[in-house]
């Protein structure tokens, strides 16, 4: 594909890029896609960062000029790690019309998916995000997405589409290649309680914000497993992140979100990041677009950890351990790794008469559970999901 089709590149007039000197930084880490020097799209690259620039379809004007200022604060950082193949792209070209951009955005995701380069989206507002979920449709995978948003965005009504019903519009596609949605940090006098009722319908996960800033490591296993992780800065503090259309006093500190993005960044699954709904009109001395810097160097960090985990019963790496339930039918099977101690748990279903079984993520606390002769949430949730 022709980028400049697609893509505004890289400017680095009337930027700070000219100041920074030190090699060590990301500045001199990145390759820049640019007028002068463009990029072809290539397997080499392990990361690309993609800004939008798109606004039209929310009350958040302004959004879309937060790419540029995040970048700004990103080329200033040091490499968190060595080796990895970064690439700048630049900023998606909004379309005659947002459908337009919507189309243009899953066409340049669906592309980097097939190289295997993870796409950090940044800037825009989010209901783009339905637009990438696209793009893992095209490639026929099946796509599990982790919001990381203190609401639901279900909206009001199943005909709007928009940065707060997006959410809606994704469910009813009745997409075959969605397989599970997660919600983190959403805050309950933010939602109602309808909404609250139909996701555990839909037997997605919901993670309120108080019961997972009690212990964050229980949000690991949800984003180890996810595909694509979607973040609304309101998710975070506004003392924290003021340069939101939707401020909270409530939400989670620049810490905790930057460990949820190393989360993300290590989960050898996740192939999609975004970061949406920054508003640098509301910030206060970049306050903001400095910690979407920082919780992107925290993904990237996560990143170049990546274990390449996954059970094999047969392997000598994994522990096994077969929970009986008492006054049941059911068998807990988990796995533990002995390089990482991270779990997982088996999950049976039937599929045309014949038995099968899939591996999920799962806690410590959730083996913990079913040895107390208790069935796991996520055990429950995935069976009733599959049978």
């Amino acid at each position: 594909m022709n980028l400049s089709d697609y893509i505004n590149p890289v400017v680095v007039e009337n930027t700070d890029f000219e100041f920074i000197k030190d090699y060590k930084t990301l500045m001199f880490n990145i390759v820049r896609n640019t007028a002068k020097n463009p990029v072809k799209l290539s397997s080499r690259f392990q990361i690309a960062i993609l800004g939008v620039t798109d606004d039209r379809n929310s009350n958040n004007k302004g959004a879309g000029l937060a790419s540029d200022i995040i970048r700004n604060e990103l080329y200033k950082l040091y490499k968190p790690a060595s080796g990895i193949k970064i690439v700048d792209l630049g900023n998606l070209k909004n379309g005659e019309t947002v459908k337009d951009t919507y189309a243009a955005l899953t066409e340049i995701v669906y592309q980097l998916l097939k190289k295997k380069i993870i796409p950090i989206i940044i800037g825009g507002t989010q209901e783009h995000s339905l637009a990438i979920f696209k793009a893992y449709e095209r490639l026929k995978k099946v796509t599990n997405i982790v919001a990381i948003d203190s609401r639901f965005d279900i909206g009001e009504s199943s005909d709007q589409f928009d940065s707060v019903s997006y959410l809606s519009n994704l469910v009813n596609l009745k997409s075959k290649f969605l397989f599970n949605y997660s919600n983190i940090g959403y805050q309950t006098y933010y939602v109602p309680q309808v909404d609250i009722e139909l996701m555990h319908k839909m037997y997605f996960d919901t993670i309120r914000l108080g019961q997972a800033r009690t212990d964050l490591s229980e949000t690991e296993p949800i984003l180890r497993d996810s595909d694509f992780v979607s973040l609304d800065i309101s998710a975070v503090k506004s003392t924290d992140a003021p340069a939101n259309y939707n401020p909270s006093i409530h939400g989670f500190l620049g810490d905790e979100i930057c460990l949820l993005a190393k989360y993300a960044g290590a989960s050898d699954r996740l192939s999609s990041f975004g970061i949406f709904e920054i508003n640098p009109k509301y910030d206060i001395q970049n306050k903001t677009s400095q910690l979407a810097a920082q919780i992107i160097w925290h993904f990237i960090q996560g990143f170049s950890m990546r274990k390449k985990e996954f059970p094999d019963e047969n392997s000598r790496k994994y522990k096994k351990f077969i929970v009986s339930i008492q006054s049941s039918e059911y068998e807990m099977i988990f796995y533990k790794s002995k390089k990482t101690m991270r779990w997982w748990i088996e999950i049976p279903y039937t599929e045309k008469k014949e038995e099968k079984k899939i591996i999920v993520s799962c806690s410590k606390s959730d083996y913990m559970q079913a040895s107390s002769n208790d069935i796991p949430d996520i055990w429950w949730k995935y069976y009733q999901k599959l049978n």
